[in-house]
C-alpha cells in the first residue's frame, strides 16, 4: 500500500466510513436557558444577567445513558415586594436521546392561591397537572436544543450569568 492509499484510508475512517464508530454525541446534563419567550439567540452560550428580582425558568437536564430526567421550575417575578398570593409552577421529565434527537414526557404541575403563605392561610390549592411533551434536536452549529414544547416552537440553550448590581429591593 502507498502512503497516499493510507492517508485516504485514515481520512475515510476520520470521516465515517462503514464500520467506524462515530463521535459521540455532546453531553446533554446541566442548566439550560428556557427559551418560549423570544428567538433563538444565535451565540451557542448566552450570556444573561443575574436574576435580582425578576423571574425566571430553571431547567436542568440529567443524563444516564440515553436515558435523560429533568426538572423545570418557574419563578415569579417580585420586583422585591413579598408575593399576595401563593404559586407554583414546575415540571418533572423523563425522556430518551437517540443521537442528537430528544424525547421527554411529563407532567406540568400549577398550584395557586389566594394567600400568599398557605399553610398559614389555609384556604383552598387550586392544582392543575398536565401532561407536556418536548421533541427536540441538537442544533450542530450553536449545540442549542431546538423543536416544540407541546407543538409550539421552543429551544434550550446553555447560558452564563453576569453579575448584575441588584441593590436593595425596591421600597
Amino acid at each position: 500500500m502507498t502512503v497516499g492509499a493510507a492517508a485516504l484510508l485514515l481520512l475515510a475512517g476520520v470521516a465515517g466510513a462503514p464500520g467506524t464508530d462515530p463521535a459521540p454525541a455532546p453531553a446533554l446534563a446541566g442548566a439550560w436557558l428556557f427559551g418560549d419567550h423570544a428567538p433563538e439567540p444565535k451565540d451557542a452560550v448566552v450570556t444573561i444577567p443575574q436574576r435580582c428580582y425578576g423571574g425566571g425558568v430553571d431547567f436542568t437536564l440529567r443524563e444516564a445513558g440515553v436515558k435523560l430526567t429533568g426538572d423545570v421550575h418557574w419563578t415569579p417575578p417580585t420586583q422585591g415586594v413579598p408575593p399576595s398570593a401563593y404559586e407554583d409552577e414546575s415540571e418533572t421529565l423523563a425522556g430518551s436521546r437517540e443521537g442528537d434527537h430528544v424525547v421527554l414526557v411529563g407532567k406540568h404541575r400549577s398550584a395557586r392561591m389566594a394567600y400568599a403563605y398557605p399553610s398559614v392561610a389555609g384556604g383552598p390549592l387550586q392544582t392543575t397537572i398536565t401532561t407536556v411533551k418536548y421533541d427536540l434536536r441538537r442544533d450542530p452549529r450553536t449545540g442549542h436544543l431546538v423543536g416544540t414544547r407541546d407543538g409550539r416552537r421552543f429551544w434550550l440553550a446553555r447560558f452564563r450569568v453576569r453579575h448584575a448590581l441588584c441593590g436593595p429591593p425596591p421600597p
